[in-house]
């Protein structure tokens, strides 16, 4: 008996590309902590997940981004999104932190005591 590999895929709501389901993650709309719940989700691929996390702080996707097509129109996103749509859907991509990302509390104070700055 020969067994054949399924190759599912899905669309991610972000981009639009078709990919393996191995890349789909779930995204919450409203960041849990910010008092999202699991019934708050849409599947986006790896790599638009990503950078919706590097490009935005949980704080700005819970006040500005909490719906698809206020993510899918985000100036910020813009030239990753039209990036991102010409590329091979089975590939995974290395992501970089915004530098306009504001940092966490954690982040700051982690920041801040490497600086040994006083104002901070």
């Amino acid at each position: 008996m020969i067994h054949r590999e399924r190759h599912e895929v899905d669309v991610c709501h972000l981009c639009g590309r078709t990919v393996p389901a191995r890349l789909i993650t779930q995204h919450h709309l409203t960041p849990k902590e910010k008092g999202g719940t699991h019934l708050e989700k849409v599947p986006l691929c790896k790599p638009c997940h990503k950078q919706i996390h590097a490009t935005f702080s949980n704080a700005q996707l819970a006040r500005e981004l909490a719906n698809l097509p206020l993510l899918r129109g985000a100036p910020q996103l813009q030239p990753f999104l039209r990036w991102i749509r010409k590329q091979k859907p089975d590939r995974n991509f290395r992501t970089v932190r915004s530098h306009d990302r504001p940092l966490s509390k954690r982040e700051r104070r982690r920041y801040c005591g490497q600086q040994k700055r006083v104002s901070c």
